[in-house]
C-alpha cells in the first residue's frame, strides 16, 4: 500500500510540474504588442543591424510593408537586412533562454514584418519604431 501511495504522489508531483512548465511558457509568449519585447535573438543575426523577416517575392501586404520598412531604414542610413527564417542553435539552453526563444517565436508568428535588432523584437512595427 505504501509504494503505491508513493507511486501515486510522484505522478501528481510530475503533472503539477508539467502544468507549471506549460503556465510559464504562456506567460512569456504573453506581451505587449506594441513595443519591443526583449528576446533571444537567432543564430547568425549581428548587433547593431535591424533584421526584417518577411517572406521573399511575395505579393501579400505584409510583404509590401517588409520591403516600404526595408527601403525607409536603408535611406535613413540603418543597416538592415532581410531573412525568410530564423533558427536558434543552443546546446543546452537554461530556462531564461527558453522563455526568451518562446517570446521570439510568439513574435514571429504575430505576422510579418518581424524585425529583430540587439536582443529587442517586434511584429509589424512602424519604421519610427524601428
Amino acid at each position: 500500500m505504501r509504494p503505491l501511495l508513493i507511486l501515486m504522489l510522484l505522478c501528481a508531483a510530475f503533472g503539477a510540474h508539467q502544468l507549471w512548465q506549460k503556465r510559464e511558457a504562456a506567460r512569456a509568449a504573453a506581451f505587449d504588442t506594441t513595443t519591443f519585447v526583449p528576446v533571444h535573438m537567432p543564430s547568425g543575426m549581428q548587433r547593431n543591424t535591424v533584421f526584417v523577416l518577411a517572406p521573399p517575392n511575395c505579393p501579400s501586404d505584409q510583404a509590401k510593408r517588409a520591403e516600404a520598412l526595408i527601403r525607409d531604414l536603408g535611406n535613413a542610413g540603418i543597416p538592415v537586412k532581410r531573412e525568410s527564417g530564423i533558427a536558434f542553435d543552443i546546446e543546452n539552453p537554461t530556462d531564461e533562454q527558453m522563455r526568451d526563444i518562446d517570446r521570439a517565436i510568439a513574435v514571429f508568428k504575430r505576422g510579418a514584418p518581424v524585425v529583430y535588432v540587439n536582443g529587442l523584437a517586434m511584429s509589424n512595427p512602424s519604421t519610427e519604431q524601428t
